[in-house]
């Protein structure tokens, strides 16, 4: 496959996302790869702009890793939502590594994903109650800060999803509902360490969360903005609009996702797992 050209061809834009549904770099990178390939082989009428991954696991996207050479030398405007949340390899997250497996990888990852930290999103998400450390969130956002990583993306869980009613998972799992007045004082605890690391605090899907901290920014997990600065001549996403087929206040521009729910299962394991591909757990 040859690199994308750096300038806007005649047609729609394309961004490519690996992937909301699943963990597709973590538990099946070669045949992520696989898929980008075959889709940028079947262009006709648009052009690839970005590859947007989501993953909680960098080894793919490191030297000797499924992903790396496709993402530092076949695809010129590549970023990454990177899900650390500190609670990896423990009964909520036992699939996910933990911050000392992730942190000193972090150096790699950004080279890799051609030198340029704008491209890495951290993503602390979902914060559960009792649960989430602010120590922890410290010494990620150190590491993250120090690297230039420019934001840090969170949210509140949510108790519907596609699995239907999350609230049995949440309580044998031992995940407390967060009551009102408990999440100001966290939010603003890691907008102050945030803001000490020089990283923006932003918001997924939740307007209402930037009433309790006013450093709070909405999120966009697949930004106009970000995909812009990254490609390398700057090319415009055009007439690319809000992905509507995402929840009503999701940002995101418009993308073509290359996972799925059928086969594509995740091994995570998450005890707040909302996907269907997370299957049952144990």
């Amino acid at each position: 496959m040859t690199r994308e050209r750096h300038t806007a061809e005649p047609g729609r834009p394309l961004v490519l996302s690996a992937s909301r549904r699943t963990d597709l770099p973590g538990f099946h990178a070669a045949e992520c790869g696989r898929r980008i390939r075959q889709r940028l082989a079947r262009l006709r009428t648009r052009w690839l702009h970005a590859v947007v991954f989501w993953s909680r696991h960098p080894a793919a996207f490191l030297p000797g890793g499924a992903l790396h050479d496709l993402v530092r030398r076949e695809i010129a405007n590549p970023h990454l939502n990177l899900t650390l949340t500190g609670l990896g390899r423990t009964a909520v997250e036992p699939g996910s590594p933990a911050p000392d497996e992730v942190l000193p990888s972090l150096p790699r990852l950004v080279e890799a994903f051609h030198g340029e930290p704008l491209r890495i999103r951290w993503r602390f998400d979902p914060l559960l109650a009792g649960l989430s450390d602010l120590d922890v969130f410290d010494e990620i956002a150190r590491a993250m800060g120090g690297l230039g990583v420019e934001t840090c993306t969170f949210s509140f869980p949510a108790y519907r999803s596609l699995k239907g009613d999350l609230s049995p998972a949440f309580a044998a799992a031992g995940i407390r509902r967060w009551r009102e007045e408990d999440k100001g004082p966290i939010v603003s605890a890691m907008a102050d360490i945030a803001d000490a690391w020089g990283i923006g605090l932003l918001s997924c899907n939740q307007p209402e969360n930037a009433d309790l901290d006013p450093r709070v920014a909405p999120a966009a997990c697949i930004s106009r903005i970000d995909l812009e600065r990254g490609h390398p001549a700057g090319a415009s996403l055009g007439a690319l609009g809000r992905d509507r087929s995402q929840r009503d206040h999701c940002n995101c521009v418009e993308s073509e996702d290359i996972g799925r729910y059928d086969t594509d299962r995740c091994l995570g394991g998450c005890a707040y797992c909302y996907s269907k591909a997370g299957g049952p757990r144990s």
